[in-house]
């Protein structure tokens, strides 16, 4: 989960918008009541639901 933890880091540190659903949050550590990484969002699965059905491409890891 290491690697995940410092992809997402990068993600928002070169601008890219991320959402930080609660089975992210458990798998790069983040517990509740503790902040998200600086620059992330939270958000939920049916808000990734919608983002998805809108967008043209999709990355998925």
């Amino acid at each position: 989960s290491s690697d995940l933890v410092q992809m997402v880091k990068d993600l928002i540190a070169d601008g890219v918008t991320v959402k930080v659903c609660g089975t992210c949050q458990a798998r790069c550590g983040i517990r509740k009541g503790e902040p998200y990484y600086e620059g992330a969002q939270k958000s939920t699965m049916a808000e990734l639901s919608q983002w998805v059905r809108e967008s043209e491409q999709v990355l998925t890891f």
